[in-house]
């Protein structure tokens, strides 16, 4: 008996550490799926009526929970013809700003943001420090956006973890790509 019971709760604990993860792909809930994170999003995300007309539209919503620790993630990721595309990766240019090096918290040493700009597949991603109604409040919350010429497609990611204090640990080398890959589930 005791056997039984020591190997349900050892099951039960290992699903808790192990974390779950879910996903949205249904459009319909863009900014819309009752999560703190569409208030944060809304500000930075575009409006899919206002963008113009695409070959593609993807969305995914990912919430990735262990134990009592959330985290939430956006990916909008639109495919262009080649002259839309060029213009809308000019406007992107005008309607953000970017960071332009690291950001690095001397007081915990840790990065909040390990890398400004880096890769993924053929995307190449700048992060966002902010427009004129959006404000990055690193690492917790903070938008994302990522160009790929070979797909002629642009994504905006967008974060969301009340909790999270840093990214990466100086001598520890997360990398963004390795933080988009785990938090955003999308295949780039």
């Amino acid at each position: 008996m005791r056997k039984k019971f020591f190997s349900i709760v050892l099951i039960i604990l290992s699903f808790c550490f192990i974390g779950c993860t879910k996903s949205n792909s249904d459009i319909n809930q863009y900014l819309n799926s009752g999560e703190v994170i569409d208030n944060f999003a809304k500000s930075f995300m575009p409006k899919i009526e206002e963008l113009p007309e695409s070959e593609t539209i993807e969305y995914r919503y990912t919430n990735n929970s262990i134990i009592i620790f959330q985290s939430d993630s956006i990916a909008l990721v639109v495919s262009y013809d080649d002259s839309t595309y060029e213009k809308e990766k000019e406007k992107l240019k005008e309607q953000y700003t970017y960071l332009d090096k690291p950001v690095y918290d001397y007081n915990i040493d840790s990065f909040l943001i390990p890398e400004n700009e880096f890769k993924v597949n053929s995307y190449t991603f700048k992060v966002a420090s902010g427009n004129e109604s959006y404000t990055a409040e690193f690492p917790k919350s903070f938008g994302m956006i990522g160009t790929s010429d070979d797909k002629k497609s642009i994504a905006y990611l967008y974060f969301y973890d009340s909790d999270l204090d840093y990214i990466s640990k100086k001598d520890r080398g997360t990398s963004m790509e390795g933080f988009v890959k785990e938090y955003f589930d999308y295949d780039f």
